[in-house]
């Protein structure tokens, strides 16, 4: 493990407002990578993408680079517009148990 990665897990241990703003950048980073994953399934670039799903380019972008946190009525927009739908799932930090939303 790197120093960085020990230095961050030693954090995420010991203050709660940084394990809450990693949490959220986790997030964007996930829905970031969900996003492109989607739009490369398409075999579309972001302009072409973004006419698909009916949103901006620069909202798939900013996806997509995780600089903004979409909201679930964005997300479910996008997977309706792709044939698809957004399945939710609740997850319990301590052990893993889940809650799926439906």
């Amino acid at each position: 493990m790197s120093k960085n990665s020990e230095a961050i897990k030693k954090r995420l241990h010991e203050d709660s407002a940084f394990k809450e703003a990693f949490e959220e950048e986790e997030l964007k980073l996930d829905l970031a990578d969900i996003m492109f994953a989607l739009r490369q399934e398409t075999g579309l670039n972001q302009s072409q993408f973004a006419k698909r799903v009916n949103k901006s380019c620069s909202t798939i972008t900013r996806i997509e680079e995780a600089s903004m946190s979409p909201s679930i009525i964005l997300i479910e927009e996008i997977a309706h517009a792709l044939n698809k739908r957004l399945e939710l799932k609740i997850v319990d930090r301590e052990n893993n148990r889940q809650e799926e939303l439906v």
